[in-house]
């Protein structure tokens, strides 16, 4: 065991002193969204890669609803008092947006999607970015505000006004009732669209809304005077027909490199894996906004996708004939945190509102459901010392990522087999503890948080004890 971890432990050295021997990567995402309508048994699903170089240490927080992610006294809040939240996040915090987090009222996050590289040579001049603004952490302050996803996009978008935006990026929040999607076009540019119940929503780090009615209210939010200052700036006029925000904003990518298939591929992936039917060409670099999946999707169809790497297409980046390709799948070995969330109508968060929660790479990641109400954060999920230590638990399962990363298709395929069979065992396991969990809620409310400790905790330590088996 200890022969395996000092390789391990070299490897990630490695990987710090001497970069290039490692596959370099953008720090960029994968999102999916599923409303409760496009689901197999009635939850919203928010799906989420959070890739930087690989080596950024994850963990699961609860944050107490005083403790403010930043100090904004210059804005109005809605209510003095934050709410809590169960954040998964970097071990550097989630002030730069590399995180994904649920709040007390059920409101989640799910993003963000790094934009720079996708915004056009004209937006960049017409709509700069603020220096001063505010990055990715604006998420977390308006969530810790907010009551519901309606009121939370509105929240970002008025610290956006107020502050201007540092950096662009995109954004899924949701709660049981509706899911939105918002995107900032530049510094003080942003733009959000409600994503429909019955249909699902991809993206992938370049700009995906489209056409925008400014007289629909109820499905899209924008910053003030948005078409005015299009305008003005000589980015958009009425001869140019429908206000097509991406247009606008975005294919950047497209006017450097010809095309955006880095991202455009892993939208089609996503797309061709729940609506095999439309045969969508793998080199379409336009797609509907939403989409009704030909059949519900499931949890195991979420981490499914999460984990695909176009396994069976000529794509597929660990094909030997690939390696040297600038292909870029939707599982990425520098991914640091991976996880669905899922939101239950009519449940308390306490049991309702669930992280599945995937440390370090998709390729090696078992997927654990970490409850909101858990009275304390699973064993060795609570810590991320930024160098390698064998209690964090992203830790162990960085160290499976590189012994993976050795074999390839190979290990991924074995290993594939024995997680997915304890993840179903867990998911086949739900309705017995939401029900455990409904008779305590009743009879016994103060023994509830332990109770849901004990579930995640039980689980976890299940993967692990696998994990490191394995890797023994």
């Amino acid at each position: 065991m200890h022969k395996v971890f000092w390789f391990i432990r070299l490897i990630f050295l490695l990987e710090v002193l001497f970069p290039i021997l490692t596959p370099a990567q953008p720090q960029e995402c994968y999102l999916l969204m599923a409303g409760k309508g496009a689901t197999i048994n009635g939850q919203v699903y928010l799906a989420h890669n959070n890739d930087l170089s690989g080596i950024e240490a994850s963990m699961l927080v609860k944050v107490p609803g005083d403790q403010a992610p930043k100090k904004l006294p210059e804005f109005k809040w809605p209510e003095e008092r934050g709410y809590e939240m169960l954040i998964l996040q970097i071990y550097k915090g989630f002030a730069e947006g590399d995180a994904v987090a649920i709040n007390e009222h059920g409101v989640a996050i799910a993003g963000g999607l790094a934009l720079s590289q996708d915004r056009n040579r004209k937006a960049r001049v017409a709509d700069p970015m603020v220096d001063t603004g505010l990055g990715g952490g604006v998420r977390y302050m308006a969530l810790q505000h907010a009551r519901t996803a309606r009121q939370c996009i509105q929240l970002i978008g008025e610290l956006y006004n107020q502050y201007g935006i540092k950096y662009p990026s995109g954004v899924g929040v949701a709660d049981t009732n509706e899911m939105w999607y918002l995107e900032a076009g530049g510094g003080r540019c942003w733009a959000a669209v409600r994503v429909p119940d019955s249909c699902y929503f991809i993206a992938a780090n370049s700009y995906r809304i489209g056409k925008i009615d400014f007289d629909d209210t109820l499905n899209y939010i924008t910053s003030p005077g948005l078409r005015k200052f299009c305008q003005k700036r000589k980015l958009w006029k009425e001869g140019d027909g429908d206000f097509h925000f991406g247009k606008i904003f975005g294919n950047g990518r497209r006017e450097k490199h010809g095309n955006n298939l880095y991202n455009t591929r892993r939208v089609w992936r996503g797309i061709d894996l729940l609506n095999p039917e439309l045969t969508t060409p793998a080199d379409a670099e336009f797609f509907p906004l939403f989409l009704k999946p030909t059949n519900p999707i499931d949890l195991q169809t979420c981490f499914t996708i999460l984990r695909d790497h176009y396994q069976g297409t000529p794509f597929d980046p660990l094909l030997p004939q690939n390696k040297d390709k600038p292909e870029r799948a939707i599982a990425s070995w520098n991914c640091v945190h991976t996880d669905v969330i899922t939101l239950a109508p009519g449940k308390p968060v306490s049991y309702g509102a669930v992280i599945w929660t995937g440390l370090s790479t998709p390729f090696s990641a078992i997927y654990v459901p970490v409850y909101f109400g858990v009275s304390s954060i699973p064993d060795g999920y609570n810590m991320a010392p930024p160098d390698y230590d064998d209690k964090s638990v992203f830790w162990i399962y960085k160290s499976r990522s590189d012994q993976i990363k050795l074999r390839e298709i190979t290990s991924i395929n074995k290993w594939g087999l024995q997680r997915e069979r304890l993840e179903l065992e867990e998911i086949e396991n739900q309705s017995v503890i939401l029900g455990k969990a409904e008779e305590l809620i009743k009879k016994a409310p103060d023994q509830l948080g332990d109770y849901l400790f004990s579930v995640s905790e039980g689980f976890a330590s299940s993967a692990e004890t696998l994990v490191t088996k394995i890797i023994e």
